[in-house]
């Protein structure tokens, strides 16, 4: 039974190459992996379900392929699959060695659901058994705990998100991804920012319809806090889907463990301990406020964010489609994917503004989202925020996202640009 799973997770064995219905759409990450392919480390790739690590890892071992390692050395193994994950990790490695003693490139899918992967990983790792180990995982654990424990030293992590804007594209067919092209197709590509912004980017529900893509997302929205918070915690799903929707529902907003008690009837602890679970399966982000006092950051409110704008467009509590807070939302996901250390901003006096991006000392970029500029007061008071932080952290330059508006204007010996999200997102 073990052995007829692993082969069935292993088609290459038998078509001696990676079957094309597999590999899907080229994602950015996959390039990091491949450039660090030189370094023996475990390579970890960490997301949230269904945004795309198993594709990941198979265009890798495509990649692989293509570079003259012989298909039937490469193994992959599904932790999701029950056959495989029932298996104690002696007799999966007995198995592997029964069905080929030459593998070199050892794929772990999922591998948080097994338990104590970590010890059996790094013998595997410190004894040389296989060329190279890759990992998938959709917890956030992965990233520190876990991995940071037992692994030190010994491995590298790349992040993975639902798709970028410029995957979106390609997802839907879009061919010709260069500047002078986009610019050319200015309206088209403005239709395509509000469906990315309403429909999000998780792979399997581009380009579907707008039942079956809530459809779809309502369930892996259940799928993760059953299998990724009640399993793994033994949590409540009528609590944690209670704080979800209440974080969800208020995407961009600033949030404390109190006011999420208060607002769902529940003890502060019990709060606190379930907004971990949620940062756990990365459903939620944090953003702390930029203070030069670290204790500050940690007393003060964070702001939360979706892990998708499609999923919270689809389990949250709203009334209108509010196109500024999704972007704002998808400019934070946008800073997460490119490894960005990224604040908030807030003075005493009640100037806000949405991204303080610090490079290494200093802050160099200050970021506000304003979706519509025709309203002439909500202009002057993001326009009057900037103008604050730029005195507070002495420079003279900021930007504001807007949906199409491209201007630069002088306010008080400060340099505002007004920037289209789209050209933002796209890097152009």
């Amino acid at each position: 039974m073990l052995e007829q799973s692993i082969r069935l997770w292993n088609p290459w064995w038998a078509e001696k190459k990676m079957p094309q219905d597999l590999t899907g759409i080229k994602r950015d990450v996959t390039d990091s992996i491949i450039k660090s392919l030189d370094a023996p480390h475990i390579k970890d790739v960490i997301g949230v379900r269904r945004s795309g690590k198993t594709t990941v890892l198979y265009q890798t071992a495509a990649y692989l392929m293509n570079i003259g390692v012989v298909p039937e050395h490469i193994l992959f193994l599904n932790f999701d699959d029950p056959a495989i994950n029932a298996a104690p990790l002696d007799e999966i490695l007995t198995s592997i060695y029964k069905i080929n003693p030459e593998i070199s490139h050892l794929f772990l899918d999922e591998i948080q659901q097994k338990e104590g992967w970590e010890r059996w990983v790094r013998t595997l790792y410190d004894t040389k058994c296989f060329s190279q180990i890759f990992l998938s995982g959709s917890s956030a654990s992965l990233l520190t705990k876990d991995l940071g424990r037992v692994l030190s030293g010994r491995h590298i992590t790349f992040n993975i998100m639902p798709f970028s804007f410029k995957e979106y594209l390609k997802k839907s067919g879009w061919v010709n991804c260069e500047p002078e092209y986009l610019i050319y197709k200015r309206k088209e590509i403005l239709y395509y920012q509000k469906k990315y912004l309403e429909d999000g980017g998780f792979p399997e529900t581009i380009g579907m319809d707008e039942f079956n893509q809530k459809k779809i997302l309502t369930s892996l929205y259940s799928d993760i806090i059953a299998r990724d918070i009640l399993a793994r915690f033994g949590a409540s799903y009528e609590v944690a889907a209670k704080i979800c929707l209440l974080m969800m529902t208020n995407s961009t907003g600033e949030y404390s463990s109190n006011s999420v008690a208060k607002a769902t009837h529940i003890a502060l602890e019990t709060a606190e301990k379930y907004i971990g679970y949620l940062k756990e399966s990365l459903l939620i982000h944090d953003l702390p406020v930029f203070s030069y006092k670290l204790k500050s950051q940690f007393k003060q409110n964070k702001k939360t964010y979706a892990v998708d704008t499609g999923l919270r467009n689809a389990v949250s509590f709203r009334f209108t489609s509010d196109l500024g807070k999704l972007a704002e939302n998808a400019v934070f996901l946008e800073l997460t994917r490119r490894g960005s250390e990224v604040y908030y901003w807030k003075s005493k006096g009640g100037y806000e503004v949405d991204f303080v991006q610090k490079m290494g000392q200093n802050v160099e970029v200050l970021l506000q989202i304003l979706w519509d500029v025709r309203n002439d007061k909500t202009r002057i008071r993001e326009e009057r925020s900037l103008c604050h932080a730029c005195e507070e952290f002495g420079i003279a330059n900021a930007m504001v996202l807007t949906e199409d508006t491209e201007e630069i204007v002088e306010r008080n010996g400060v340099n505002i640009s007004y920037y289209p999200l789209w050209k933002w997102l796209l890097e152009i």
